[in-house]
């Protein structure tokens, strides 16, 4: 396919996803509300789950509506047509590429958070994911700079290491999730399994993960279709982040094995295996633990 059409099927596609998005976070967000609202209305509005789920919400729309500006501009109205208007970067509806990138980083601090939580704020493990974030701070600030200079994404070659530096903070991030909890002996509460939970974390991340490995591919490789990926990568962040916001909604989360009697609900306590001593530290009971603490 032609750059055109690509760029053309990519944006059509970015909106179909956007759609899908848009309703999985309303419905997330209604759970998340109704489910732990109730005596403390103003804790859910403050906790970092909900904040960072409307500020990813807010990117992602943005860029659903300058592909959907793009579209009428670069078809309808461009005296000059498509094909000079989606190689002029110097268009201010080019940005989306901005929000995109944005939304990447705003999706990788949602997951070094995810991960400190379940390790119980322990700051040895998130030292890797958060080196690799600056780094893409870095590349993605160079990749606008760049892209400024350029006519097409396909010459901007700043976009490869960061796209490689979020896959490998996700990668990172979701394995270090799923170790903790696997090495954990942990019950479950409201009927959920385990697995269920770890399936629930692996599937979500790797959809998005996914996604990047596909257009770190295609833009390596120089093929038009890296223009699909590029547009449709906010909206899957997006559903990544609201299908796990929604199962945690519905009540999908889970507790340790603790002889206490004063245990609190919904917050995770991780037990040492057998053969080791004493318990391991219990993550805090505020709000946000108790929460998003598999997340």
């Amino acid at each position: 396919m032609s750059a055109l059409t690509t760029i053309m099927v990519g944006m059509a596609t970015g909106n179909f996803f956007y759609g899908i998005y848009f309703n999985l976070f309303v419905t997330s967000t209604y759970l998340l509300v109704n489910r732990f609202s109730a005596g403390k209305s103003l804790d859910v509005y403050r906790s970092m789950m909900f904040v960072s789920g409307v500020v990813l919400f807010l990117t992602v729309t943005a860029n659903a509506v300058l592909i959907t500006v793009r579209i009428f501009q670069g078809f309808l109205l461009f005296d000059e047509g498509p094909a000079a208007f989606f190689g002029d970067n110097r268009q201010p509806t080019a940005l989306a590429l901005v929000v995109s990138i944005i939304s990447m980083l705003v999706n990788d601090a949602i997951m070094i958070y995810r991960l400190w939580i379940v390790w119980s704020h322990a700051r040895l493990v998130i030292i890797f994911p958060v080196l690799t974030f600056l780094g893409l701070t870095v590349t993605t600030i160079l990749a606008v700079i760049e892209l400024s200079r350029t006519d097409s994404i396909a010459l901007t070659l700043s976009l490869t290491p960061s796209f490689v530096l979020t896959l490998a903070t996700n990668v990172y991030c979701t394995g270090g999730i799923f170790w903790k909890l696997w090495s954990a002996t942990v019950t479950p509460v409201d009927g959920t399994n385990l697995r269920d939970v770890l399936a629930m974390i692996v599937e979500s991340s790797l959809l998005y993960t996914s996604w990047a490995l596909f257009y770190t591919i295609t833009h390596q490789i120089n093929s038009n279709v890296q223009y699909v990926a590029i547009a449709t990568l906010p909206p899957v962040a997006g559903i990544s982040n609201a299908l796990i916001q929604t199962r945690l909604g519905m009540g999908k989360t889970i507790r340790g094995l603790n002889n206490s009697s004063n245990t609190t609900t919904g917050a995770i306590r991780f037990v040492q295996p057998r053969g080791s001593a004493g318990v391991t530290s219990a993550i805090p009971d505020d709000f946000e633990m108790k929460s998003v603490g598999i997340t």
